[in-house]
């Protein structure tokens, strides 16, 4: 079976995943709309290019030093902490499309999905895994590698835009009380992911 073939297979194993950037990405969906839930979507899979292209180019152990992963954990507890504190104290609001249109750029949602995504330490230790699982188990060329993960990160953005636009979909049920429920539900799901970094940083570093 050809690499990019095995690649958009594999990708379906991450249908379930739910790291923070999922939660983020339906909840700027509901509130925001589709089109600034897709540009969160190319952010995060941004960020996963990004480390898979490094992890592939041989610069893993650069990145899975020491010093690296404090750093990143540092920034990843930061921003986590701050956004589910804005979440949890942002005012519940019921958006026409126009206001929608409005409360924030593309670019910024862009951000938002490749810093929440690309700061997270356990997403390069999970694709290094990859990366190592896929090269024991296959021998496939540096070229077909890239093939395999293109496939791969093609059908994980696929399927984040996928969810995404069936979140719009069901926005017309959103009322203020369900913004406020959500908003606090994602602030809850980000305070538990910010300890789970600080966990990590504690007993592996400390």
């Amino acid at each position: 079976m050809p690499p990019i073939i095995n690649g958009l297979i594999f990708g379906l194993i991450f249908l379930f995943a739910l790291g923070p950037a999922f939660f983020a990405l339906i909840q700027t969906s509901i509130q925001q709309g589709f089109k600034k839930a897709i540009f969160m979507a190319i952010g995060i899979s941004t960020s996963d290019v990004f480390y898979v292209v490094l992890v592939l180019l041989g610069m893993a152990k650069a990145l899975e030093t020491d010093d690296f992963k404090i750093w990143m954990g540092i920034f990843g507890v930061v921003m986590l902490g701050a956004y589910a504190v804005y979440s949890w104290f942002k005012v519940p609001k019921v958006h026409n499309d126009d206001t929608m249109m409005k409360e924030s750029s593309l670019a910024r949602q862009f951000a938002k999905g490749l810093f929440l995504n690309g700061l997270n330490p356990f997403i390069i230790v999970s694709w290094a895994t990859w990366v190592s699982a896929i090269a024991i188990n296959f021998e496939y060329s540096f070229n077909e590698q890239l093939q395999f993960f293109g496939g791969m990160l093609i059908t994980i953005l696929t399927m984040d835009i996928t969810k995404a636009f069936i979140a719009h979909r069901l926005k017309h049920l959103v009322t203020v009380k369900f913004v406020r429920r959500m908003n606090r539900t994602v602030a809850i799901i980000l305070i538990l992911f910010t300890f789970q970094i600080l966990y990590f940083l504690i007993t592996n570093y400390a």
